[in-house]
């Protein structure tokens, strides 16, 4: 797909400087020529139409006319052509009409290198309300909006004095270790999987205005079922424990997705949430896009709820701040880099280290026990999604902010931070002469490379298949370097992979967070409800490695559309209140919110075909699901893409169904490709030499639980898998 990528794309240049050829034959300014001020007559960009693409559009399809432009003429609306140029100074004056129309007062922060996500948020929506006056002012196509627009050189325009410094072209040198934020990773396109940049596309959005409206049926442009009546219809609570999975393999797949993808939402003043339920439409936050929930809800109708939390993704921009349909903010380095333990900014990097010996902050609160510490207590915003915090206990600070979002991944950052001062403190006694710049990114890079070794060789195996990860080149060398780096590959995540299918781990979810003892002997459980928000059985000495045999003792769920109703009624559940909010319904409404298309185009992108009608996706689904969703949809171009891909049958030795099997390799192929530090390269100052790949390649998950929980004997070498019987 990326190479059909670049074709249109070049297709779409080489016609454009055709364009410009023809034209300045004509004495029409071509759109190449020197930066010229508000006056100025140069074409930014020209569009060839004929008069009833001009006047007569209402494309029906979600993606409009993407592929009109590769159709023969004789199939393309008839009528006389004609040029349509759109100048710098047309940009510049819609510019400054967007100023106007929303209050645009220049954030603070744009110009750092690690700008505040609000005011990227700012930037963001100014080029969007640019984008739709000229998409008003030349009546522009689907096709323009998406294909044209972003071809237009922001820096010859005033957009490029409210473009965020961190998206502008940066000077680079090769050095051997990883920026914090992952600028110039690639030295070519140096913003490409940076913090703060924009998720990337696989397929071309599926607004309902071409820009940013949340996106509707394809069949008469009204509204989708709404996403609460989804989620208790289609994907309800059935409990069916695997007979091979720990419930490791979902938590891990939920710790590197936390490496690599973090949509910003916005914030009030204090960094705090905010409401939006109960508040009039005009009074609301600007990204409120509430919940409703229908009458007779099953759960909610007891409690007389009407409305559930959600807030829209704040806005982002494309390299260089280019004109076009609404992106969204990734406020993580995207490449797989362990920087939920450093974090995705120089400012929280340095908040994390102590300061010396390349060591990380802990906190030796079981030191009079014998214990190994604890993360660092978040101090500094103790309510930041935090619930119920107890006066005289803190959660947990550490390189992502959703350490303490369910308690198994506040146990596995626990692990890892204790993983890096066992290195570093080893590094130190064999380097006495290093100081604690040297050993910090040594160790950090050591880590990088454990955790990109365990997902490629643990993880992705066995959620993909073997055959499905060697088909993707995804299965990492034994010996030697691989060398697979590509600088034109964007590592960057994609909207579908963000928004639904790497959100494939919620079914695997289990209801009950259990507790073992070191003998693998149950010893309790407690309802995920209570532990969400709420790390607080840290405090109790000995409770992390009771939690540490849960996670390796204690079955997944199976794949399959139903999940359990601690994320679906209870998910953030506050004590004494006796709902929550709804994982499912935030997992479509992430979608259509972001223009994700619909569930049936990514099968047609991956080459699975395009259900006509809900009967052709019987075959493909569990338990009659393809009958459900056609008494809630009007047409199988509507199912929303995770919804539709978490009901898919399992392919033959992987965990999901080819849909997200699709999209998650074509991901992962990228991150490795993508990346310049990738651990099995060699031939620049990042790579290890042949006898320390050697030693990263014996890194398993197994022996990080070994070597760094407080007091664990025995362990499966698989601890993705149950233990079994020998």
């Amino acid at each position: 797909m990326r190479y059909q990528l670049y074709f249109v794309f070049s297709v779409l240049l080489f016609w454009n400087s055709v364009l410009c050829l023809l034209n300045s034959i004509s004495n029409v300014p071509p759109i190449i020529g020197e930066y010229h001020d508000e006056t100025s007559s140069k074409c930014a960009l020209i569009l060839r139409r004929t008069s009833i693409q001009r006047y007569g559009r209402t494309p029906a399809h979600p993606y409009g006319g993407f592929f009109d432009f590769l159709k023969p003429r004789a199939f393309l609306p008839s009528g006389p052509l004609e040029n349509v140029c759109i100048r710098y100074s047309d940009v510049n004056r819609a510019l400054a009409e967007a100023k106007h129309q929303i209050g645009y007062r220049h954030p603070p922060t744009i110009n750092s290198l690690e700008p505040h996500p609000a005011h990227i948020d700012k930037t963001g929506e100014l080029v969007l309300a640019t984008t739709k006056l000229l998409a008003r002012q030349f009546q522009l196509s689907r096709d323009e909006i998406i294909n044209g627009l972003p071809m237009i050189d922001t820096s010859r325009t005033d957009i490029w004095e409210v473009c965020p410094a961190h998206l502008k072209p940066l000077p680079c040198t090769m050095e051997r270790y990883r920026t914090y934020t992952g600028v110039c990773n690639n030295m070519q396109h140096t913003s490409w999987g940076s913090t703060h940049s924009s998720f990337v596309r696989h397929l071309p959005p599926a607004y309902s205005d071409g820009i940013s409206a949340p996106r509707v049926s394809v069949v008469d442009g009204g509204p989708l079922p709404l996403a609460r009546m989804v989620s208790t219809y289609i994907h309800r609570d059935f409990d069916t424990p695997s007979g091979d999975l720990s419930i490791l393999l979902m938590s891990w797949g939920q710790f590197i997705d936390h490496d690599m993808t973090l949509a910003a939402s916005p914030r009030d003043e204090n960094e705090l949430d905010f409401t939006c339920c109960g508040i009039p439409k005009e009074h609301q936050h600007p990204n409120c896009m509430t919940i409703d929930i229908p009458p007779g809800d099953p759960f909610y109708a007891h409690y007389g709820e009407t409305c559930i939390e959600f807030k829209r993704a704040l806005a982002g921009h494309r390299p260089g701040c280019a004109l076009g349909p609404r992106v969204h903010i990734n406020l993580l380095t995207q490449s797989l880099d362990a920087n939920f333990l450093y974090g995705s900014t120089e400012k929280l990097a340095k908040e994390l280290r102590l300061g010396k010996g390349g060591l990380m902050r802990v906190w030796d609160y079981f030191e009079n026990f014998g214990l190994k510490p604890l993360l660092p207590p978040l101090s500094t915003y103790p309510e930041k999604d935090c619930t119920a915090r107890p006066r005289h206990l803190f959660c947990f600070n550490a390189g992502d902010e959703r350490v303490n979002e369910q308690i198994h991944l506040t146990v596995l950052h626990t692990l890892y931070v204790r993983d890096h001062n066992r290195i570093a403190t080893e590094l130190s006694r064999l380097n006495p002469h290093w100081d604690d710049e040297r050993i910090y990114h040594e160790t950090r890079h050591i880590m990088a490379a454990s955790v990109q070794h365990i997902t490629y060789t643990e993880f992705l195996p066995m959620i993909l298949g073997e055959e499905t990860a060697a088909r993707y080149d995804l299965t990492p060398h034994t010996h030697g370097y691989w060398n697979g780096y590509d600088s034109n590959v964007h590592m960057g995540m994609s909207s579908g992979f963000q928004s639904a299918a790497f959100r494939f781990g919620h079914t695997f979810i289990q209801g009950m967070v259990r507790r073992y003892n070191k003998y693998h002997e149950f010893v309790g459980e407690d309802p995920l409800r209570t532990l969400l928000r709420q790390p607080y059985i840290f405090y109790e000495p000995g409770k992390i490695d009771e939690l540490i045999g849960g996670l390796i003792n204690t079955p997944a769920q199976t794949y399959d559309p139903f999940i359990t109703q601690e994320v679906t009624n209870h998910l953030f559940e506050e004590p004494h209140i006796p709902f929550g909010m709804d994982l499912v319904s935030f997992n479509i409404m992430r979608g259509r919110e972001t223009g994700v298309p619909g569930y049936n185009f990514f099968r047609e992108w991956c080459g699975l075909g395009r259900a006509k009608t809900f009967e052709e996706l019987e075959p493909v689904m569990n338990n009659g699901t393809a009958y459900k969703f056609a008494q809630l949809y009007k047409h199988p171009d509507d199912i929303d893409l995770w919804s539709g891909g978490i009901s898919e049958h399992r392919l033959p030795g992987g965990l999901i169904g080819p849909t997200f099997a699709c999209i998650i390799a074509r991901q992962f192929v990228n991150v490795r490709k993508g990346d310049r530090f990738w651990y099995e390269n060699s031939g620049f100052p990042s790579a290890f030499t042949p006898e320390q790949l050697q030693e990263i390649r014996k890194s398993y998950q197994a022996k990080i639980i070994c070597q760094n929980a407080d007091d664990m004997p025995t362990i499966q070498l698989y601890v993705m898998r149950l233990p079994h019987p020998i």
